[in-house]
């Protein structure tokens, strides 16, 4: 593609992303922050907080397909896409800890793989994976 064919959609990319972002922000707060709390730290006792376990989650496979398996994520009425934009947002933005380099951000076809199998136990399973990515445990 020459350029001046590419320059709109080099011109567009960030304000798409831009778009994106404030989309996924949107949508967290219309179907997760009820939960989670507008900064993601949860609900002591009947809500996690997803402030110091979205890095360590989304360091594995298991972790990703996990985050996506959660009942509240899974049974969203948010499109696949939707879903990957808000589970992107919220490792950007409501993380303490710094966000790997390699991070790669949800895709659409990723939450469509993982959404529809249902996670049978979502407490021993999020403890497991938390336990097993924990410092010294590698």
């Amino acid at each position: 593609m020459s350029l001046p064919r590419a320059l709109p959609a080099l011109l567009l990319a960030p304000w798409l992303s831009a778009a994106a972002a404030d989309t996924a922000r949107n949508n967290y707060m219309l179907r997760c922050m009820g939960c989670h709390v507008a900064d993601g730290s949860g609900s002591l006792g009947k809500v996690p907080a997803v402030r110091d376990s979205l890095v360590p989650l989304v360091a594995t496979a298991e972790g990703r397909r996990f985050l996506v398996q959660v009942p509240g994520a899974a049974r969203s009425p948010l499109s696949d896409l939707e879903l990957a934009q808000v589970l992107t947002w919220m490792v950007r933005n409501l993380s303490q800890q710094p966000v790997p380099a390699g991070f790669t951000d949800f895709s659409a076809a990723e939450v469509a793989r993982y959404r529809s199998t249902p996670l049978l136990d979502v407490q021993a399973t999020r403890a497991r994976l938390l336990a097993s990515t924990a410092p010294g445990r590698h």
